[in-house]
């Protein structure tokens, strides 16, 4: 509790003072329920029926104020002074708020210049299966896992620890090495997430080498009677149910957000309707977020608690090819047994601490984060003893300056960060480590009317110890990023570069034993040497009133490519031997195509399509590289029904089509995929004021299909995905 104990210390000044200001379209007509998000703030502002917004405090100079409303284009200004503050909104027909450029305030920097993308998750809980499935429908984007509990996101091919995960500033490392291993979170209390594709967040990705994702809380409302939702779900393909709760609170200067979820779901069904065993899951997660926000000072304090029981799907002993698919289903489910977890089992319980200050001047912004995350991971394959339970610690401090002026503003800083990984029983897969890594970052954002630029570095030195290797190596890189923007009229172009190193990880360097988790024996090697990438992005975007596209090639070029490759040896003839090693050059291409149609004689209906194409070859050798995603296209149509009269209050109805193309560009050892298309429907109802109701079909045609980047693809031939499956959700806000 000792950062909560510096929260209140750091508490202690209060200053009234009051700012507010008016929102317009280009009629002058006020605009209500608009948006005013205070990102320096965290803080969360809505138009009233004039057009007007208040807050009790006077904002610093140079604080950023970001202005949205559906429908609208966003915008984004330096806070001057409450003397006539008044904003002015164009309406739209066509938003490419996903995967366009535009006035969006961007913690993981300048997303005119920089490759970021952003994606709301206000309604993932009630639209949503889960969490990485609804990203993973943005361009590029894929998932690995099998069933809803293991699921991680693919950018452009690349996962695991070349992609990082932050969470309100902090990584999340829960052993994210493994692609048995889920994101260690779900979308409780989330606001919307951030997304780079490559190396370009130097303040936050030195090692991203395929990109970052930057999870925020939804931020602090002002209410001083308390307000907050409740909401549930059920999908019948599961058995899941899941509950959540919001509340938030506000007095003065202090501000409260709290919220919890339970889940549990049984295995879930095929589309033969029977249901593949252990694919079960549990969990329970709570969070809370206190703030004291001042005009010159705030500070912040957060804490989240997550935990997860998850199945092993498909466990096999020995050849995988030699087991059948109804070995490994049940074709009927008896409750309440079938939700008890069973083995092979993962029990993991996540705590996340931070604390975060800033201290505004009328020329500077300076901020201190403290994190700490604890992570303890045991997977059990038998009921007596597991057969690996570790902890992994990391603490992070963080402190950071911004300095703006006219048309460009600096951002400089540094940071320390130290993981220490810590094996509870003699049985381990990965023995006691640590790492302490040191870092310092610069970016220089310029913009004036219609260019713009983005520059910087980032130093890092990191020390890796491990005692029983008798390991203490030293590991220094240098990355960097620029980026240039430049718009006229309706075109907008974007072009950016970016280097990005590294440094191989505990489990790529000294794992040696048998993971059940992925069925294989793995070997790392303690002579891998730091992994080099640098990518090359162009993005270029035009739209009038009723048509949108986007197209955005890029190259990545990564040199000592760490890999895990199987061999032709079995240990106790049962378990194929994996050995970690580095290829001398890997190179990634591709495109993605983005286009949105608003047909002029229907004003609510909208047609988003989205192509991805990627090519990943091993250029030692002249072969493709395995695990890398199909080409897909992605479709969405949706038809807003708000204004029309209609039984229960249908507000929105969509339907989104995903269409996988055949994978056979794979390495040694692994399978082609087929071509596949699943659709979904869904239907938003709002019957009452203060009630949604969503109802979702997923894979509406039942289609039996294997995606290339399933866990358990090479399991008696290929484990489908879950067949057709009914949700049925309900949110209540008070």
């Amino acid at each position: 509790m000792r950062l909560f104990q510096i929260f209140l210390f750091l508490s202690s000044l209060s200053v009234f003072s009051q700012t507010e200001g008016y929102v317009y379209d280009l009629k002058n007509k006020p605009l209500s329920q608009v948006d005013v998000f205070l990102p320096d703030q965290g803080l969360l502002l809505n138009t009233d029926e004039k057009g007007m917004f208040v807050l009790d405090e006077e904002l610093v100079k140079n604080s950023y104020i970001e202005f949205s409303k559906f429908g609208y284009a966003s915008k984004m200004i330096k806070y001057q002074n409450s003397d006539n503050l008044i904003v002015f909104l164009q309406k739209l027909h066509v938003e490419l708020d996903e995967i366009g450029i535009q006035e969006k305030y961007s913690f993981l920097g300048n997303n005119k210049t920089l490759n970021i993308e952003h994606k709301s998750l206000v309604t993932n809980f009630i639209s949503s299966t889960s969490l990485v499935e609804n990203i993973s429908q943005l361009p590029g984007l894929n998932l690995i896992g099998s069933g809803l509990g293991i699921q991680k996101v693919v950018i452009r091919g690349l996962s695991g620890l070349r992609v990082v995960s932050y969470l309100n500033g902090m990584r999340i490392s829960n052993q994210e090495w493994a692609n048995d291993h889920g994101i260690g979170f779900t979308d409780l209390g989330l606001g919307d997430v951030e997304l780079i594709k490559g190396g370009s967040a130097l303040k936050y990705g030195g090692d991203a080498v395929g990109g970052v994702l930057y999870f925020k809380d939804y931020p602090f409302v002002t209410s001083e009677v308390a307000s907050g939702f409740v909401a549930t779900k059920f999908d019948n393909s599961h058995f899941l149910f899941s509950n959540q709760f919001g509340l938030q609170w506000s007095r003065k200067n202090f501000y409260l957000n709290t919220y919890g979820q339970h889940s549990i779901s049984s295995d879930y069904r095929l589309p033969d309707k029977t249901y593949l065993y252990n694919s079960r899951l549990r969990n329970q997660s709570f969070k809370f977020s206190i703030a004291n926000i001042n005009d010159k000072l705030q500070n912040i304090f957060r804490y989240q608690y997550n935990s997860e029981q998850l199945g092993i799907p498909a466990h096999v002993h020995g050849d995988v090819n030699g087991v059948t698919l109804e070995s490994l289903t049940l074709n009927t489910l008896y409750f309440p047994e079938d939700f008890e977890p069973t083995r092979p089992t993962q029990y993991i319980n996540n705590h996340l601490f931070t604390l975060e200050s800033k201290y505004f001047t009328g020329k500077m912004k300076y901020s201190i984060f403290l994190g700490h995350f604890i992570n303890n991971l045991q997977e059990w394959e038998k009921h007596t003893l597991p057969a690996f339970d570790m902890n992994l610690s990391t603490t992070t401090f963080r402190l950071n300056s911004e300095i703006p002026f006219k048309f460009f503003d600096i951002n400089t800083g540094l940071q320390y960060q130290r993981q220490q990984n810590i094996n509870n029983i003699n049985s381990f897969l990965i023995p006691d480590g640590e790492s302490n890594e040191y870092s310092l970052y610069t970016t220089v954002d310029y913009e004036k009317k219609y260019f713009g630029f983005n520059s910087g570095f980032r130093i890092d030195h990191k020390q890796i110890i491990c005692d029983d290797y008798n390991y203490n190596q030293s590991f220094r890189s240098f990355n960097s990023s620029t980026g240039f923007f430049y718009k006229k009229n309706k075109y907008i172009t974007r072009i950016t570069y970016s280097g990005s190193y590294r440094v191989p990880h505990l489990s790529e360097l000294f794992t040696n034993g048998l993971h059940h988790g992925t069925m294989r024996f793995e070997i790392g090697d303690v002579n891998l040497d730091i992994e080099k990438s640098h990518q090359f992005d162009v993005k270029y975007q035009w739209n009038n009133d009723h048509l949108g596209f986007v197209i955005n090639p890029f190259l990545q070029l990564i040199n000592d490519f760490i890999s895990i490759t199987p061999t032709d040896s079995l240990y106790q003839n049962i378990y194929r031997i994996f050995n970690y090693t580095q290829f001398n050059e890997v190179q990634m291409s591709g495109c993605e195509f983005n286009l949105h149609y608003h047909p002029h004689f229907l004003h609510n209906l909208h047609f988003e399509q989205s192509y991805s194409f990627l090519k990943a070859l091993n250029k030692d050798d002249d072969l493709f590289l395995a695990l890398t995603p199909s080409n897909k296209i992605k479709t969405r149509v949706s038809l807003n029904l708000s204004s029309y009269n209609i039984p229960l209050s249908l507000q929105k109805f969509q339907i989104f089509h995903l269409y996988s193309f055949v994978q056979e560009n794979v390495a040694s050892y692994e399978s082609a995929t087929k071509s596949y298309n699943v659709f979904n429907m869904e239907f938003l109802f709002n019957p009452f004021e203060k009630m949604i109701f969503n109802f979702t079909i997923n894979n509406l045609f039942n289609e039996e299909y294997v995606p290339h980047l399933s866990r358990i693809k090479d399991v008696a031939g290929g484990v489908p995905n879950p067949g057709r499956s009914f949700i049925f959700s309900c949110k209540y806000n008070f």
